[in-house]
């Protein structure tokens, strides 16, 4: 048996399995990889597995809620035991079955009115097959195109019949193409003989350089929603977090596309989609050049939202830009209800939408098998949040120099106000988001001092959910993180030096109630602070805006006339 074939995770097809699903049934689920990466991002799914061979689906009930052993193709395999499925997934399995078409078929009983179709399906136009075919041959391999257990074989337009058949829309049909620089050598050396039949080269190219296609597949047509994100935030995770990985949550749902873009963007000019442009925090201190970009994105159909997660009034010198920024645009997006209520008497249209973890990350084993706790530092600007704690902070690192380390990134003058030796403590510049939270993996507690400030208790709990997600312990001062976390329970709250210095020392005497913590954290995490958990809310509000452009054209011209010259819908 070949292991890594049941053990592989196709990102493709993993991106496209809705992130709103309540149940899942992928159909050759073989050791659960797939489903287990799904899992990471949707925790709260139920995910049933159905596998023909005993070893593999053994390993698979480690991983998923429920697996069925058994042949995909046996009518009576489910028994009436499974309904209301939003999702069946086929990964690289309809080509082994004796009739893949009456399989599904019968196995679309099984969905809900809602639900869908994944599919990944082998090309048996790519080039190779061609190639070998052109030579007389037919290899036989463990996997692949040429895999010897393979019945059935598709194209393109083969799988498109198929499914339209069996009354299905399709809603995407993604090619998946790896090493196109020998597609179009193979395809530059047929040239001449392609032209003999007639056919045209750029098709025969298009049709050959797919290895698979990915599908996906409904019951209902969906008008498609294209979100286009655009950020020029430093540091860079900001886009990442509030704009990137939200939109890719969003682009798991059918019928929905994102772009994402942090230089320059290009305007979709098509006519038939609901069209969403987010842009994350501008600042519209030139009127007659912010106003033409803008008046070119209503022309062009777009809904256009701003992303907003800090205090507006704290940039005293720029609040009147910021003011008519709010005014210009459709609608705000906030991360919080206090954030939202100032801004609404700018802007009636804003949606609250949570800062959220795209994914829960695999954690390494070495972390808890260390002596000590390490503490994570990872923020711009917070000197006057740490500075009345650092004395206090010095003590305990002073009272026990190997038990205690810390990682501190951005913050250079934090790091050297640390009295600990030079190998107890390390640190990173501004970095990109993956080295950040590559730092952040490798610690026990997640140091989060926020002052009793109007602009701290504005903020968002992010670095908690980034921290959490990773099993640190939150060490948090009452500010702002009172409101989403329990004190004991899901983080560990100080309201001055002397609390922050007690539970330091609690936890050097006795460690595994930090770890423990980090657990209940993660938990907290998985359980409230997912995309998954608001990916639905938030299309159906980008989608209601789009539906209402007229109206929210009338009320945006309305608020700010001079917009009304070039731009009238």
């Amino acid at each position: 048996m070949n292991q890594s074939y049941y053990r592989n995770v196709n990102p493709d097809l993993l991106d496209r399995i809705p992130l709103n699903a309540q149940t899942v049934v992928e159909v050759g689920c073989g050791s659960g990889a797939l489903g287990g990466a799904y899992k990471l991002r949707n925790p709260q799914v139920h995910y049933i597995g159905v596998e023909a061979m005993p070893e593999p689906a053994a390993d698979a009930s480690r991983v998923l809620d429920q697996v069925i052993v058994g042949n995909a193709e046996d009518p009576l395999l489910f028994r009436d035991n499974v309904q209301d499925v939003d999702c069946l997934v086929y990964g690289d399995v309809l080509e082994h079955l004796v009739n893949p078409w009456d399989c599904l078929s019968r196995h679309l009983e099984l969905l809900s009115e809602e639900g869908l179709v994944v599919a990944c399906i082998p090309n048996a136009q790519h080039w190779s097959v061609l190639a070998n075919l052109l030579q007389g041959q037919w290899p036989l391999e463990d996997q692949g195109l040429f895999d010897r257990t393979h019945l059935r074989w598709f194209t393109k337009a083969t799988i498109v019949e198929g499914f339209q058949k069996l009354g299905l829309t399709i809603h995407e049909i993604k090619p998946r193409v790896f090493k196109l620089d020998q597609t179009r050598a193979f395809v530059e050396k047929l040239e001449p003989a392609l032209n003999n039949f007639g056919l045209n080269p750029q098709s025969v190219l298009n049709g050959s350089a797919p290895l698979q296609y990915v599908v996906v597949a409904g019951l209902k047509p969906i008008q498609r929603l294209n979100v286009d994100g655009f950020s020029q935030i430093n540091p860079a995770s900001m886009g990442e977090v509030r704009l990137r990985q939200p939109m890719r949550a969003l682009a798991s749902l059918p019928a929905t596309s994102m772009r994402y873009a942090t230089d320059s963007f290009t305007i979709k000019s098509h006519s038939d989609q609901l069209k969403i442009f987010l842009w994350q925090r501008p600042v519209f201190i030139n009127p007659d050049s912010d106003f033409k970009q803008i008046q070119s994105l209503i022309r062009a159909g777009y809904i256009v939202v701003v992303d907003w997660d800090d205090d507006p009034r704290f940039w005293k010198d720029i609040a009147p830009a910021i003011e008519r920024t709010f005014r210009s645009v459709h609608a705000i997006q906030v991360t919080t209800t206090e954030l939202a209520e100032l801004i609404k008497p700018f802007n009636p249209e804003v949606g609250v939408f949570p800062n959220a973890m795209f994914s829960l990350p695999v954690l390494s084993p070495d972390r808890f098998n260390r002596e000590g706790l390490r503490l994570f530092f990872g923020a711009l600007n917070r000197e006057k949040d740490w500075a009345p704690l650092i004395d206090d902070l010095n003590a305990e690192l002073r009272d026990a120099p190997d038990f205690w380390s810390f990682s501190v990134i951005h913050d250079r003058r934090f790091f050297d106000a640390l009295d600990l030796p030079p190998a107890r403590k390390s640190f990173v510049p501004t970095c990109g988001y993956d080295q950040y939270l590559a730092e952040m993996s490798q610690c026990d507690v997640a140091f989060l001092p926020l002052m009793d400030t109007p602009f701290n208790h504005m903020k968002s709990n992010l670095k908690a959910i980034e921290a959490g997600s990773y099993g640190l312990a939150l060490l948090a001062s009452d500010v702002l993180y009172e409101r989403s976390l329990v004190d004991g329970v899901t983080a560990q709250l100080f309201r001055d030096p002397a609390q922050l210095r007690h539970h330091l020392k609690d936890w050097r005497e006795q460690p595994d109630r930090a770890r423990q913590l980090g657990q209940q954290a993660r938990h907290w995490v998985e359980s409230e602070c997912m995309a998954a958990h608001q990916v639905a809310r938030r299309e159906a509000w980008y989608r209601d805006l789009a539906s209402r452009r007229g109206k929210l054209n009338q009320a945006l011209l309305k608020r700010v006339p001079e917009l009304a010259a070039t731009a009238a819908d």
